[in-house]
């Protein structure tokens, strides 16, 4: 682990300490009758986090701060960051951990609460069991400062890890999620209430609605994992056909996804362009394709015809799936040239759809740069050369441009490269057509 990775998980312990001693230093007070339920919703936290569900991999998912934030709320003292520190330990040491990531995980729990509890009585905040009244810029503002630090002081840890930058590495790890998690400002004030409404009662009701949550959420997360990793299977079954192009099409996705963000498309737009990278190429599951892959040598015109169906057949079994829909014209029309010389459709120019013409470079770059029977891979001059002969011919110009001109286009030869993909969790455990000249492909 690096020094920088260390330091700063000491740095953010240190700060959490020094958080904690300065809320207590701003109001030392403390009210055995109001922390009794903020206790109780930090024993409700360690409840969740022990339960926490596998998302994918070594990836989890967990509800806990939604218990932090309501016990935050009402009661915003010291000894409620000290029940929920508590709370965090109990969790990291129900497993066996290095104890670094122990720290840190605590850590950052108990910084993110000193920050909202500072945050909401700055604002005029007061504990929902005094007053319940709907605050909503000092509860609102509380909740997602939490949530910022939560996930932000986790990327500052992949970012000196991986030293990546920490912005992008924030907003590509948990953007989404954030966004989601925005609505906890409204969870966290009704759970509230109904504690201040309804006594106890309340609480049952709150617990309960949090178990119904977390399972809706499990289920939902692994049903879209399950459908991903199902993908996944289908495109490696097709690749079993083919000896020389094993991991052909991930490695197309995360080129597509490298030339997509350094087009400056959206995170959007870089998911739809990296599922139909995936998928460009499952029409060779076709068995009219099955002697043709298995062939080590060059292809007779009469087979190559036969493969120039493949895009055509992958965007149908493509288009079988309702949820892939939006990805059809890019599978089909990834073998478009520019010139207009390509297939199935020659189309010309812009004509091809954007998703296509990232795919065309990336499918091209694979092909370069992978071993055949008849060549050895090119190396980064030779593909740079290869690019530059066939742009405006093979290739949208203005995208091979950005790319060749861009310092990120060294990446694309980097195999640990993971194309700009980031897990929170992850923190210490990262394009031939028909011409009398052959364009660059395999």
């Amino acid at each position: 682990m690096k020094a920088s990775v260390i330091a700063y998980v000491y740095g953010v312990a240190a700060a959490s300490v020094a958080a904690l001693a300065f809320v207590y230093w701003l109001d030392p007070s403390f009210n055995s009758q109001l922390f009794v339920v903020p206790a109780a919703l930090a024993f409700v936290a360690f409840l969740g986090a022990i339960s926490k569900y596998r998302i994918q991999g070594s990836t989890f998912g967990e509800i806990s701060h939604i218990p932090y934030l309501t016990a935050v709320m009402l009661y915003p003292s010291w000894s409620t960051l000290c029940a929920i520190g508590v709370g965090a330990m109990m969790a990291e040491m129900s497993k066996a951990k290095p104890f670094i990531k122990r720290t840190f995980n605590v850590a950052q729990i108990l910084l993110a609460g000193c920050v909202a509890v500072f945050t909401y009585r700055a604002l005029g905040g007061v504990s929902l069991q005094v007053d319940s009244s709907w605050r909503f810029l000092p509860h609102s503002a509380a909740v997602i400062v939490f949530l910022t630090v939560n996930t932000y002081s986790v990327a500052v840890a992949i970012g000196l890890a991986e030293g990546t930058g920490i912005l992008k590495t924030w907003a590509k790890g948990s953007g989404k999620g954030f966004l989601v998690d925005v609505a906890a400002v409204f969870v966290v004030y009704a759970f509230g209430r109904a504690y201040v409404d309804w006594g106890y009662w309340g609480l049952a009701l709150f617990c309960a609605m949090l178990v119904m949550l977390r399972f809706t959420y499990q289920s939902m997360q692994q049903l879209e994992t399950t459908n991903e990793e199902l993908l996944d299977l289908f495109v490696h079954t097709v690749e079993y056909r083919d000896p020389y192009t094993s991991g052909h099409s991930h490695r197309v996705k995360r080129f597509s996804r490298i030339i997509a963000r350094e087009i400056g498309l959206t995170n959007r737009e870089i998911e739809k362009v990296s599922r139909a990278a995936l998928l460009h190429d499952v029409g060779k599951i076709h068995e009219i394709f099955a002697p043709i892959l298995m062939k080590p040598g060059r292809l007779t015109p009469e087979e190559r015809a036969i493969m120039e169906l493949h895009p055509i057949k992958s965007a149908e079994l493509v288009s079988k799936i309702s949820k892939l829909q939006d990805i059809v014209p890019a599978v089909r029309h990834h073998h478009e040239n520019w010139d207009g010389t390509g297939y199935p459709s020659g189309l010309k120019g812009k004509e091809i759809p954007l998703e296509s013409r990232i795919i065309m470079f990336a499918d091209t770059i694979d092909a370069m740069t992978t071993d055949r029977p008849y060549r050895k891979a090119l190396g980064e001059a030779e593909v740079r050369a290869e690019l530059l002969k066939w742009r405006g011919v093979q290739f949208d110009p203005q995208i091979c441009d950005a790319l060749l001109s861009s310092p990120n286009f060294a990446r694309i030869f980097d195999k640990a490269d993971n194309g700009g993909v980031y897990s929170l969790t992850h923190i210490f455990d990262s394009i031939r057509k028909k011409r009398q000249r052959t364009p660059a492909v395999a």
